[in-house]
């Protein structure tokens, strides 16, 4: 009879790192994954042409930067498993029809040169908003890869300076408010309107201020890095780490019922009715609408239900993923190349628009079509052949569509990936067909059944705001990461510091141990 320590359910990058700090503990861990793969999101593959590396989903690291986990090299995966992150100048660049545009540098100074070119007065704005927010903003970092701290003591912490009052009344306002009140300009205001929604968040409900007010500091204090070789690396080299140390990852298990016994969680039966049993906890790195009551019953039925009212975000998205014989050449000049995305904008009205039609189920119509762009290549070319390119669209889309619900998507995803396509050729002068060697589209239905843990095709989780944030995600019964059975945590993207490659079991690990009686800062020297 197979007994370990602990068992992970999952072998996503939250499980990974969860599993990487654990095995550092000593304890005996095995990670098990359904899919004949790991890394779920956070991986890579040759999804076109052999020779050509796709991220499957996640495809730009900012969060992760500031992990102790690659930050400080924590556990010396950074060094021993040679993971290298390449440094774009700036985090997004913003490309507008009339062959204008400006990139958002690291550099702030630089970041604002770019920008007056658009409006000097905006640029200023800028500036003196990122300056505001930069110290508040590093305090609630620190946050994000230790368990939360309760919301209650969150707003009081906030609470104690005019810049943490100030992002406290951001939590209650949208994006778009605030943008509007301090910005002139339609670019500037369209450009930041568009940016915020990057959380999967649509930029005029209540609560999405928040993302205003933490995405412009992050833009110059850890903006978006590419990881070369893929983001599945970073996937595989916790993997390795954990096998290094002892510990087990198994694919192709899929996991179909959490065993209970007298209130605690004793092991899992796996869909072949083996059973596997830990001697400490299960840690299901899922969303718990897929644990509770599908793996797990012996729970109330008034937490069943409040997991079953869980938010989605109010839209998703599809991925166009492109090989090329060239990468982009953006009408706007060579700078927007600089940048790890850019964002081929029209109008404010048009981005505004775009998520209402989300609301009632309606593909983004060609006039909205906005795609986050990303040319991995361009940064590092062992994705794709020698002088070939890759190319990462992402396009906002519904995932019930009104017409068919979400099924309606296998007949439609290769017409709606064409007109993002379409709408790339307006802003650069080589994206016709002649440059296009190879196109694979994924819908918002393909991501679900691809990985379900993306419910409803949700990539980055449950809603990202303020309710659904901190101490509060997915909920407060389940913020801490323990669950009403002994022995049974949480972890994943559902769970504090939500969606994102962040490392997040670095924060979960810390309460496994702390309930274990071992102390964190010792496993770590």
């Amino acid at each position: 009879m197979a007994k370990h320590d602990v068992i992970i359910v999952g072998a996503g990058q939250n499980g990974l790192s969860l599993g990487a700090y654990l095995v550092k503990a000593g304890l005996d861990v095995l990670v098990l994954e359904m899919q004949d793969f790991i890394g779920g999101s956070c991986s890579t593959k040759e999804l076109t042409l052999p020779g050509f590396k796709h991220d499957c989903c996640a495809a730009l690291h900012a969060y992760i930067r500031a992990n102790p986990l690659v930050k400080h090299d924590e556990l010396g995966i950074v060094s021993k498993y040679g993971l290298d992150y390449i440094h774009p100048e700036g985090a997004f660049s913003h490309a507008f029809e009339d062959e204008t545009g400006f990139v958002v540098y690291a550099d702030l100074d630089k970041c604002c040169q770019s920008m007056a070119k658009i409006s000097e007065k905006d640029a200023e704005t800028y500036r003196a908003m990122v300056l505001k927010l930069q110290p508040i903003v590093a305090m609630l970092m620190n946050t994000m890869f230790n368990p939360p701290i309760p919301q209650g003591a969150l707003l009081n912490m906030l609470d104690q300076s005019p810049e943490g009052q100030e992002i406290m009344r951001f939590m209650g306002m949208s994006a778009y408010q605030i943008i509007n009140r301090n910005f002139e300009s339609e670019k500037i205001k369209t450009a930041l309107t568009k940016m915020v929604t990057e959380p999967i968040c649509a930029p005029e409900d209540l609560g999405t201020g928040i993302h205003f007010a933490l995405l412009l500091p992050f833009a110059h204090s850890i903006p978006y890095t590419i990881l070369k070789g893929g983001s599945g690396e970073f996937s595989n080299a916790l993997a390795r780490y954990i096998e290094d140390n002892g510990g087990t990852v198994r694919t192709g298990c899929e996991v179909k019922k959490i065993i209970v016994s007298g209130g605690k969680a004793k092991g899992v039966v796996l869909a072949g009715g083996e059973e596997i049993f830990a001697h400490r906890a299960v840690v299901t790195n899922l969303d718990p609408r897929l644990v509770f009551p599908r793996m797990v019953s012996e729970v109330s039925d008034d937490l069943i239900t409040k997991v079953g009212n869980i938010d989605d975000a109010p839209f998703t998205g599809m991925v166009i993923h492109l090989a090329l014989n060239e990468a982009p050449k953006w009408k706007a000049g060579e700078e927007i190349s600089l940048a790890g995305a850019q964002e081929p904008l029209r109008g404010l009205e048009h981005v505004r628009r775009e998520f209402d039609d989300f609301r009632y189920g309606l593909p983004a119509a060609d006039d909205h079509i906005c795609p986050m762009v990303v040319c991995h290549s361009n940064f590092d070319p062992t994705r794709a052949p020698n002088g070939k390119h890759t190319l990462w669209l992402f396009q906002y889309q519904p995932y019930a569509l009104a017409d068919g619900g979400a099924d309606r998507w296998d007949e439609i995803k290769d017409r709606e990936g064409e007109k993002v396509v379409k709408r790339l050729q307006k802003y650069c002068a080589n994206m016709g067909p002649e440059n296009i060697l190879a196109t694979t589209v994924k819908s918002p239905r393909d991501y679900e059944r691809w990985n379900v843990n993306l419910v409803h095709g949700n990539v980055c989780g449950p809603l990202q705001t303020f309710y659904q944030l901190f101490s509060h995600r997915p909920i407060p019964a389940l913020g801490d990461y323990r669950t009403p059975i002994e022995g049974l945590y949480g972890c994943g993207h559902a769970y504090h510091p939500a969606g994102g490659i962040s490392g997040g079991g670095r924060a979960v690990s810390q309460v496994l141990m702390q309930d274990f009686g071992i102390d964190f800062e010792n496993i770590l020297g």
